[in-house]
């Protein structure tokens, strides 16, 4: 649950293709770094605040932004958690796979597809309520961890991702599922110090940009897509809850 004494948080979702798509083609095989990616999502956040407001609850402790580009949809959400240091949500993003599988009811499983280089291939698989079709997610994950002191970083990104596509969407899936694309999709742990510079929690700090994929009715959206965002925040906020419990 969010508690306001430990935490505030702004949930923004909003249109913006320019900065959802940089690069044309793009499931192509065109070689993308973490840094590349990297840019993109502070360029969102440095963005988020010129943004209508769209809905407040708890006493705006949450906030609510959103707009949509048809299918295409960009969603910023930030959390302070004071009593939470970094140290508390690392293990999320170094076991993403699993914990974000074993944490999300949304997530039927994340597959391991290949490693290369500082890049590791994976397959996500996502249940819908009806009448939205299941999902399957196809992209490269990226992990930087001490991006600074206690500062770490985890990207999801479909570019480059055509030789995955290649190789592990079976036809079966085509089929049985809608294929999603991400864009970019970032969780983003920061320290927050007190004014003597100790650390004294956590700022988190969540990022998706991506194309829902098939035929979603505009209410529809509006609806699941920032409730979506908001439940992937929760769960890192969640694990990282239960990390300081034991």
């Amino acid at each position: 649950m969010v508690s306001s004494g430990f935490m505030q948080l702004v949930l923004v979702c909003w249109c913006a293709p320019a900065l959802s798509r940089p690069h044309a083609g793009g499931c192509d095989n065109k070689a993308v770094t973490f840094q590349d990616l990297e840019r993109q999502v502070v360029s969102l956040f440095e963005k988020a605040g010129s943004l209508p407001l769209r809905l407040s609850k708890d006493g705006g402790n949450i906030e609510v932004r959103t707009d949509f580009d048809g299918p295409n949809m960009v969603s910023l959400a930030e959390a302070k958690m004071i009593g939470r240091p970094p140290s508390a949500f690392r293990g999320f993003l170094e076991n993403f796979n699993d914990a974000f599988a074993q944490n999300d009811p949304m997530v039927q499983e994340i597959r391991h597809l290949e490693h290369d280089q500082s890049r590791e291939g994976i397959k996500a698989f996502l249940q819908f309520p009806a009448p939205v079709s299941n999902r399957i997610m196809v992209h490269w994950k990226y992990l930087q961890l001490h991006r600074r002191p206690d500062e770490h970083m985890l990207i999801l990104s479909e570019e480059g991702n055509q030789g995955l596509l290649d190789k592990y969407l079976s036809a079966e899936e085509k089929k049985k599922y809608v294929l999603a694309r991400t864009f970019l999709c970032a969780y983003w742990v920061s320290p927050v110090s007190d004014a003597q510079g100790q650390v004294i929690g956590s700022n988190i700090k969540y990022a998706y940009s991506g194309d829902v994929g098939g035929s979603i009715p505009a209410r529809i959206q509006r609806w699941i897509g920032p409730k979506n965002s908001l439940d992937s925040l929760k769960v890192l906020i969640g694990f990282g809850e239960n990390c300081s419990k034991k």
